[in-house]
């Protein structure tokens, strides 16, 4: 089997920490050849140097082998460092690479023994993938976060909980439309038992105690004497479904994440708990004594970020798996 990827993307300047080609083994569909002698078969991935003649031993360089079961079913990862590299320095142009399978003894195996998937012939989740890892050389954020911080977690466990909410929502709904039928609306009833009747509530009326005569007593509303306290600064969640914003289409992972927002007041004096900049504190102290007429409060704002990791489609079509900078509020400050 033959593949091609385009890395014209990567540039000169970044610096190629690893690069690996994923490939799903799928189940065998015939039965056992008869040189399979042993249930190991051994998996080679070529670097393709010449399309002349693609079987000639001058045309390929091996770069990477696994032995596994005939039988087993799962992704299998090679180490196409090598290939990549030469394509990157252009040592040897770019002709792709070459999988075989053969048994132990050297023979090749029939493809319809040992399958793998291929593109536009099997579904999204199988597709053979080319994974590059790179430093692009670039200085760090100042709100860098490491990925070991705690605060990665939270975000690993909104991404899972969201998206197991949004499972059961398709569940619920897929239910909720078997049961327009009358007939599956009645089994249902029947399997969880007849639904209470609840009786609708009679008025009773209350006898005075002076003249015996029916008079109904009415609550007043309690009047609010406290005006509602506007919240400080702080933290609000912000699910970002990547569908509701037309994104689905080129970014395969995460389906959505929560972004976080920052909102509300920054009040005279400011504490540590609001997180100012000095800055923020010279503008409070300003507004507060009306110093200047045009300067306003401090603003409710990220004061520290993380960064995400996206799987996308690029505009070739190339898988890319990129870390993003800035794309959660971590906490918020008065600035």
């Amino acid at each position: 089997m033959h593949f091609y990827y385009n890395v014209s993307f990567l540039e000169r300047k970044e610096n190629i920490l690893q690069a690996e080609f994923h490939i799903f083994k799928l189940r065998p569909k015939t039965v056992q050849p008869n040189i399979l002698k042993s249930h190991l078969v051994t998996i080679q991935i070529y670097q393709v140097l010449s399309l002349k003649n693609i079987d000639a031993p001058s045309s390929l360089k091996l770069i990477d082998v696994r032995r596994l079961s005939a039988y087993s079913h799962g992704w299998v990862t090679f180490t196409v460092m090598s290939a990549l590299l030469s394509w990157m320095n252009n040592t040897s142009p770019n002709y792709g690479l070459l999988v075989r399978a053969t048994v132990m003894s050297g023979e090749p195996i029939n493809s319809t023994f040992i399958r793998f998937a291929q593109r536009r012939a099997h579904h999204d989740s199988k597709q053979p993938i080319l994974v590059v890892f790179t430093d692009d050389g670039l200085q760090k954020h100042r709100n860098y976060i490491s990925p070991t911080d705690e605060g990665y977690q939270e975000i690993k466990e909104d991404i899972l909980r969201h998206e197991l909410a949004q499972t059961s929502r398709r569940l619920d709904f897929r239910k909720a439309i078997r049961l327009l039928n009358e007939k599956d609306r009645s089994d249902y009833e029947q399997s969880q038992g007849n639904f209470p009747n609840f009786k609708s509530r009679q008025k009773r009326s209350v006898k005075s105690g002076s003249g015996g005569n029916n008079t109904r007593h009415r609550r007043r509303p309690a009047r609010n004497i406290y005006r509602r306290k506007k919240r400080n600064c702080a933290r609000y969640e912000m699910y970002v479904d990547f569908s509701a914003i037309g994104w689905s289409g080129w970014i395969i992972s995460p389906k959505g994440y929560n972004a976080y927002h920052c909102a509300g007041a920054c009040p005279f004096p400011l504490g540590q708990s609001h997180k100012p900049t000095n800055h923020a504190t010279v503008q409070s102290i300003v507004h507060a004594l009306h110093a200047d007429k045009n300067v306003l409060t401090p603003c409710c704002v990220p004061d520290k970020l993380y960064s995400i990791s996206l799987l996308y489609f690029d505009d070739d079509e190339n898988v890319i798996l990129k870390l993003y900078e800035d794309m959660v509020a971590a906490s918020c400050g008065c600035h």
